[in-house]
């Protein structure tokens, strides 16, 4: 997948975030990296208003932040903290500001599509999906007629999922998707959207896989489903 909108990496005179550039590059996002403010403004504007996100060291990001926003003029909600978790005191600081999205790990490719694709989300929401898919190693199970085959969710949603399975369903077949979650076991009537034989993207899906979208989520296995992704994404939130 391709992303349009430009993420800016403003990295600090060691470089401590310049490797999760080049990840993203790889995921196919649209990146500039800079290690000087001047020169990630001239970045920005050569890109107009197509900045959707600003990556900084976590340590720096209260330090900077001010600056950003006036002369980025960008909404706090598009800018994430990346590296180690800063003090209690910083994170606060940084909540209180309006910073919602951390990446604690830089060595994770689906993490860090996933953050930038929710700091994308809150600047122009047509950038996504309405639904964020969460990434996720569930292990589950796809019964389609009397086959019933285990699978690993890849990411998650409350509309659709990412399913590992070789070989996988045929677009436009309808299966029921059962996914481990937490200590509770959903069975999930879906369709699948697409399918590929091949891992176009290792990291994120390394080999056959198929995405599904979810049909008919009675009430009670929806609410299960909310409240299990609300808790994965503590870990990417401030």
């Amino acid at each position: 997948m391709e992303y349009g909108r430009l993420t800016l990496i403003l990295d600090d005179e060691a470089g401590r975030i310049g490797q999760l550039a080049l990840r993203l590059v790889g995921l196919g996002i649209n990146v500039h990296y800079a290690n000087d403010f001047d020169e990630a403004v001239l970045l920005a504007q050569q890109g107009a208003d197509d900045v959707g996100a600003v990556i900084v060291p976590s340590d720096r990001a209260a330090e900077w932040l001010p600056t950003i926003l006036k002369r980025l003029r960008l909404p706090p909600a598009a800018i994430v903290a990346a590296g180690e978790r800063p003090d209690d005191a910083t994170v606060e600081s940084l909540r209180a500001q309006g910073v919602r999205w951390a990446l604690w790990t830089l060595d994770d490719d689906r993490d860090a599509r996933f953050v930038v694709t929710a700091a994308m989300s809150e600047t122009d929401a047509g950038e996504v999906r309405s639904n964020l898919r969460m990434p996720a190693e569930l292990e589950g199970g796809v019964q389609r007629g009397p086959l019933d085959r285990p699978c690993v969710i890849r990411d998650l949603s409350a509309a659709g999922a990412l399913v590992a399975l070789d070989p996988p369903g045929s677009p436009g077949s309808r299966i029921t998707l059962r996914i481990a979650v937490g200590e509770t076991s959903l069975s999930l009537r879906a369709r699948v959207a697409w399918s590929t034989e091949y891992a176009e993207s290792p990291a994120l899906a390394p080999g056959p896989a198929m995405g599904v979208r979810f049909e008919d989520v009675d009430a009670e296995s929806r609410e299960l489903l909310v409240r299990f992704l609300a808790k994965q994404l503590e870990r990417f939130l401030l």
